[in-house]
């Protein structure tokens, strides 16, 4: 029988929250504990210009003191009730998501909705949470497949605001005061901007206290709706092009790509599956070939970065310099070769099999159900069956993976982009 025949799946519930939010609720009786989360529409990719970085640092900056409770104390509260704490920044989002028994749900939104809605904004805090920025920001420096990555991406995306670092720069974050801060929380948690989720072992009363906590969110602003950025690279325009950064690691990490698609682009489900194809998994053709043919490498995988309006695709990883050359060589052979023969039907059953199973576990865990529930409403702005992905993923087939892989993968028009040693080692 089937699995997905039996899964019996339903859309979130879904409350209007005043102001303009939205609440969505996933019940799971058999769970044990209650994920909530808070989730913004609006990441670093939607930053105005000359304010780069403050997406992740008012994620940062609401941990640091409320009206009510300092960092401390935010921090005894959380701990006191044994809650699992988590805040992230994307391009795309930012999201605060907690874990907790349902008897603690009460406490857990208080002190969340208390430190997101009504930050101290303290300038003492705030300068040293610069401090405490600008040391990540230089952590990323010192991580090679991080740095490159950055530049990779402003290179493939040229002026487009997703081409710009999560972190920001020194010089950005230093420029966020107070009066800034106060600016931009306004128009990240205005109503339209904020998904709330509640996933897990639900009670009637956890959706009032949810709603209630959030009752008063600020209207939407001037910036409510992202801010416009430089216009999307014509994918069209692709060419070969070549990066490269150097720097006293061991190492050479590379990338090599150059744009995708957009997160609602009708190529989106076949790029997916043609990207798992070439590098995804252990039996992929790049992998086989860098990794296991020919021992070039020991981390080489493709990835796919979807935006609203435009993307990227990269096989990436990393070798010692003098195979760096090799690397390139077979890589570009694998995709020439896929070119000019295409999938097997074996290959193409088999990529379909572990996209439906990677779809299946997305369900395990109340974690994951927010999770998908949560990124569906910001990305797509509607909830999207498992049975309608499992249908996009089986009408994929050979000529349709062919044209993708003849407009995303053509060895001719990819960027290679490098970061080596600054000195060859003896």
């Amino acid at each position: 029988m089937n699995l997905l025949d039996n899964l019996g799946e339903s859309p979130p519930r879904r409350t209007d929250v005043s102001g303009g939010a939205v609440l969505l609720e996933i019940p799971l009786p058999s769970a044990h504990g209650v994920c909530c989360g808070v989730w913004l529409r609006r990441g670093s990719a939607s930053e105005a210009e000359g304010r780069e970085g403050v997406a992740h640092f008012l994620e940062h900056i609401v941990f640091k003191g409320s009206e009510r409770r300092t960092a401390l104390e935010i921090a005894e509260a959380f701990d006191a009730i044994g809650a699992a704490i988590d805040a992230f920044t994307t391009k795309d989002y930012v999201a605060f998501t907690l874990k907790v028994l349902p008897e603690f749900l009460a406490r857990a939104i208080d002190i969340l909705s208390d430190m997101l809605l009504r930050p101290a904004f303290e300038p003492g805090l705030i300068a040293l949470e610069q401090d405490v920025v600008c040391e990540e920001i230089q952590e990323v420096l010192d991580t090679p497949e991080d740095r490159l990555h950055d530049a990779y991406s402003a290179h493939v995306y040229q002026a487009h605001r997703r081409g710009r670092p999560i972190l920001g720069t020194p010089e950005t974050v230093r420029s966020l005061d107070e009066r800034i801060l106060r600016q931009e929380h306004r128009d990240f948690f205005a109503g339209p901007n904020v998904v709330l989720t509640l996933a897990g072992n639900l009670l009637p009363e956890h959706r009032d206290l949810m709603l209630a906590a959030f009752a008063d969110l600020p209207a939407a602003g001037a910036g409510a709706a992202p801010a416009p950025g430089a216009p999307a690279p014509d994918p069209a325009l692709r060419t070969a092009s070549e990066l490269v950064i150097k720097s006293p690691i061991v190492q050479t990490y590379f990338e090599i790509g150059n744009l995708g698609v957009s997160s609602d682009h009708p190529d989106r489900v076949p790029l997916l599956l043609l990207s798992n194809l070439l590098g995804g998994g252990m039996s992929s053709r790049v992998f086989q070939a860098v990794r296991e043919r020919e021992g070039l490498a020991y981390t080489v995988y493709t990835y796919t970065d979807m935006g609203p309006d435009t993307g990227l695709v990269s096989c990436a990883g990393c070798c010692t310099p003098e195979k760096e050359a090799r690397v390139r060589e077979v890589v570009a052979a694998e995709y020439r070769r896929f070119l000019s023969e295409g999938p097997t039907a074996d290959e193409l059953a088999s990529n379909k099999a572990q996209f439906k199973s990677q779809l299946v576990f997305s369900l395990e865990g109340s974690s994951n159900q927010m999770y998908r529930a949560a990124k569906n409403e910001i990305v797509y702005r509607r909830f999207i069956p498992l049975a309608e992905l499992v249908a996009s993923v089986e009408a994929v087939d050979r000529e349709t993976v062919m044209r993708c892989a003849a407009a995303w993968f053509d060895p001719d028009r990819l960027v290679h982009a490098a970061h080596r040693p600054s000195r060859r080692r003896r």
